[in-house]
């Protein structure tokens, strides 16, 4: 269940000000019908990176196929190939 900004910032200074267990915040948000799953990963996340956004991304790239890329990929198999023919 998607937290509103407003339950988000309740729950994380409930949590790290007032000292909330788990269990008190779940019992503080049965008003709502929240589950139990929404409210761990909400409290992981806040105390993994002290803040409720999401998670961002690695920071690695996803697509790293550019042209510049595959030209060196290209040479150096090439040049792979070239050095094992004259070995043998």
């Amino acid at each position: 269940m998607p937290f509103s900004s407003g339950d988000k910032a309740v729950i994380k200074n409930l949590y790290r000000f007032k000292k909330y267990s788990f269990l008190r915040i779940l019992a503080e948000f049965l008003k709502i019908n929240c589950n139990r799953e929404s409210v761990g990963m909400l409290l992981t996340l806040i105390l993994e990176t002290c803040s409720t956004d999401q998670w961002h991304e690695t920071g690695r790239l996803k697509h790293i196929r550019t042209e510049e890329n595959m030209v060196t990929v290209d040479e150096m198999v090439s040049l792979l190939n070239h050095k094992g023919q004259k070995q043998t």
